[in-house]
């Protein structure tokens, strides 16, 4: 936390305290907030795909993956039911004897949580931030529910709320459109449609998914060709083509191949199946993407959206502003950078919930306390919120500066991946 940061932060503090005790001189005892990581960040994600189109297979590919350690510096964690329900359908995935996955039945909507945990200076494990991944049955994008059902409104409200979308593309009809094949084209236009439909109506971050990549592996000369042939296909659909040219200055928009299983688990039947091989190996394929481009796209989101004009007037208004207390003018200020970027900067630094609890407590007591004490106290308050802060928050970068590696690769080796937003 930063000087400029910290004196704001105290002098709200303060302002608070004041107005509370001109209302009432008795001072009220104030409970110090718990210890821990209270207050981390959570970022809402939904998935949006059709039936068939592999939402299942990435997410159990997904958390499999990032369950451990795995080279990263940091994990994933979820309620004990949750990770038994996922790691079941990767044992159905990665059993050649058993059939893939059942899909999202239509009135049954698949909520995730996800910690994301990492190792502080001190050893100790800190859950930096949280991932609440919804998944919607694709019946419903492309079916209307039951009359009288609420299944339409709660999934616009869902994405309405979310802060980052992700938007599965089947890539077996991706290939099938390659190939030809009119139900390929067909079937991926009418998908195409029903997702952006709502999704034009809304500036979230949108990272489009193309899965079953291995179906497309003999298209182009190499890999950043094969998805630039995609995108074009994909740049064919009105709604698309108008969700990246319309929206790519205000909005991060990503195209990126995943394989759940990889190129040698699965082959194309006669009829079209994917049919599992006996002998298969699953090598995944990009399926930690997806979701470690959630944090860095909605911040980078945030800065294409942020009015530097509005926010300097906001600075020059607080200058001029004399009359007023500094605590209020503070306040006041912090309440516009708030509005100014969408309530998601106060969420880089969950623990100053903790900070101003430790702060207003101290100083609601402080007519009970000699000077020397109140100081002794004060000092070792901040210390140990300072500690405990730096620790947490440095945790914090480093798995958000991982995230935004891991883009920037992503990035680096498929520049075709990039469709809106500037890099």
């Amino acid at each position: 936390m930063d000087l400029i940061t910290l004196a704001l932060v105290v002098l709200v503090v303060v302002a608070v305290v004041v107005l509370v005790r001109r209302r009432n001189r008795a001072p009220k005892p104030v409970a110090v907030p718990p210890r821990g990581d209270d207050g981390v960040p959570t970022f809402r994600v939904v998935t949006l795909g059709p039936r068939g189109s592999g939402k299942t297979l990435l997410l159990a590919s997904m958390y499999h993956q990032m369950q451990t350690w795995g080279g990263r510096g940091y994990f994933l964690a979820a309620p004990r039911e949750q990770v038994a329900l996922l790691n079941h359908w990767f044992t159905e995935v990665e059993d050649p004897g058993r059939d893939w996955p059942a899909g999202t039945a239509t009135a049954d909507t698949r909520e995730f949580a996800f910690d994301v945990r990492t190792r502080g200076g001190s050893g100790g494990l800190h859950t930096v931030l949280k991932l609440v991944y919804l998944d919607y049955a694709g019946t419903l994008l492309t079916q209307p529910p039951e009359p009288g059902s609420t299944l339409w409104k709660d999934l616009d409200d869902r994405i309405e709320s979310a802060d980052a979308l992700v938007a599965v593309i089947d890539g077996h009809r991706v290939r099938q459109w390659i190939d030809g094949k009119r139900e390929g084209q067909m079937g991926l236009q009418h998908a195409l449609t029903a997702m952006i439909s709502r999704m034009l109506v809304v500036e979230k971050p949108v990272t489009f998914v193309i899965t079953k990549w291995d179906l497309l592996r003999d298209v182009d000369v190499d890999e950043d060709s094969r998805l630039r042939t995609v995108r074009k296909l994909l740049m064919s659909n009105q709604g698309f083509r108008d969700l990246v040219q319309e929206h790519s200055g205000r909005r991060v928009v990503r195209l990126v191949p995943v394989s759940a299983v990889g190129p040698a688990f699965a082959e194309l039947d006669e009829s079209g199946a994917m049919t599992k091989l006996p002998d298969g190996l699953i090598e995944p394929t990009n399926v930690d993407v997806p979701l470690a481009a959630v944090v860095p796209d909605v911040f980078e989101q945030i800065m294409l959206r942020l009015d530097q004009a509005k926010l300097a007037a906001e600075f020059e208004r607080l200058r001029r502003q004399t009359r007023r207390p500094p605590g209020e003018a503070f306040a006041d200020l912090g309440a516009t950078l708030i509005r100014s970027t969408n309530r998601v900067i106060g969420a880089l630094n969950p623990l100053y919930s903790s900070l101003v609890g430790l702060a207003a407590a101290d100083l609601m007591q402080r007519q009970e306390q000699a000077a020397a004490a109140h100081d002794a106290t004060v000092t070792r308050l901040l210390d140990d919120a300072e500690s405990h802060i730096e620790e947490f928050q440095l945790a914090q970068r480093k798995v958000i500066r991982e995230f935004r590696s891991r883009v920037d690769v992503l990035e680096g080796r498929l520049s075709s991946s990039r469709l809106g937003g500037t890099p």
